[in-house]
């Protein structure tokens, strides 16, 4: 395995990941309710009996955002990894960034997220929801496949 495609995969991963993050935040600070990323962590701590979970409607204070955003960055740089490990080092950026995007976008939000009871299938979302998380997904494979080729040729 090609150490600087899996550090460039990785970088990728978490270049998209905080840009994401960035997006959330902001959305956040727009609309005054929690983002789906606050959501998961907060149904991730209700499933494992964490008795201090704010309410569903209370923006995360810094801690909580740290929490929820730090462990966002450590899934991005995760299927970074994988991306790395798993796709060949002669495919193409755009094709290889799309079908990992895609495959991850489908093993976080309709298999993984409903399987552990951390959201509602993604096939009850509405259109707009759908489309949203297919671009997020599309890019940051992209973003990670780019990051896995510009690291293996320099």
């Amino acid at each position: 395995m090609n150490g600087k495609r899996m550090a460039g995969a990785i970088a990728g991963g978490l270049v998209a990941g905080l840009g994401i993050t960035a997006m959330m935040m902001a959305g956040e600070n727009k609309s005054g309710t929690p983002s789906e990323l606050t959501d998961l962590e907060r149904a991730g701590a209700r499933q494992l009996g964490v008795r201090s979970v704010p309410p569903s409607d209370r923006l995360p204070d810094a801690a909580e955002q740290a929490v929820v955003q730090g462990s966002h960055l450590l899934l991005s740089a995760a299927a970074g990894a994988v991306y790395a490990a798993t796709v060949d080092e002669d495919a193409g950026v755009v094709s290889s960034g799309i079908v990992f995007g895609l495959a991850f976008y489908a093993a976080m939000h309709w298999i993984t997220g409903p399987l552990l009871g951390l959201k509602k299938p993604e096939w009850q979302a509405d259109a707009a929801t759908i489309g949203t998380h297919t671009m997020v997904h599309l890019v940051f494979g992209v973003a990670t496949a780019a990051g896995a080729k510009a690291a293996a040729t320099a």
